[in-house]
């Protein structure tokens, strides 16, 4: 082997040791699978203090805390999504000022692809960040993705008074 030879394969060996610090490193610290709110908050200091600073809509507040169905929803987030960490979290606060033990909600964690944790992609044909999937029963009844149009509990009150 000549010395330009060792040169390149010298270049392409350091290459791919540094893509493969740059992956491991860009999922370093993202919350990936089924986690709970709490695990979410003490991991991301971000969602702690948007979920304080969160004033939660009264009347939506009202309304889930009577619901009468059982509910569950599925939150597809990312810690490095900057909508997760805008929204999620009021979310996050309503269900808990509702209260409501009728209302399940499942937190998965997306990395940065959107490839994994695949079973649950899949499941739910999730293409973006944040999506939170309303199932009345086992039956989808509704999702806000990305972006709710009005506070994010009001979203979630009109899915479910549009399936009462």
């Amino acid at each position: 082997m000549n010395s330009a030879s060792s040169v390149f394969l010298f270049v392409i060996i350091a290459w791919g040791l540094t893509s493969t610090e740059v992956a491991i490193a860009q999922s370093a610290g993202h919350q990936v699978g089924l986690v709970s709110s709490e695990q979410i908050i003490e991991h991301d200091r971000i969602f702690r203090i948007y979920m304080d600073r969160y004033e939660p809509n009264e009347e939506a507040v009202t309304y889930l805390s009577t619901q009468k169905d059982s509910l569950t929803l599925y939150v597809f987030f990312g810690n490095w999504c900057r909508e997760s960490k805008k929204y999620i979290p009021g979310l996050m606060k309503s269900l808990q000022a509702a209260g409501s033990e009728l209302i399940e909600a499942r937190y998965i964690g997306v990395d940065v692809q959107k490839k994994n944790p695949k079973k649950f992609l899949n499941k739910f044909d999730i293409k973006y960040i944040p999506t939170v999937v309303v199932l009345k029963g086992n039956i989808e009844i509704g999702r806000i993705v990305e972006k709710p149009e009005q506070p994010i509990e009001t979203d979630l009150v009109q899915i479910l008074k549009r399936h009462q």
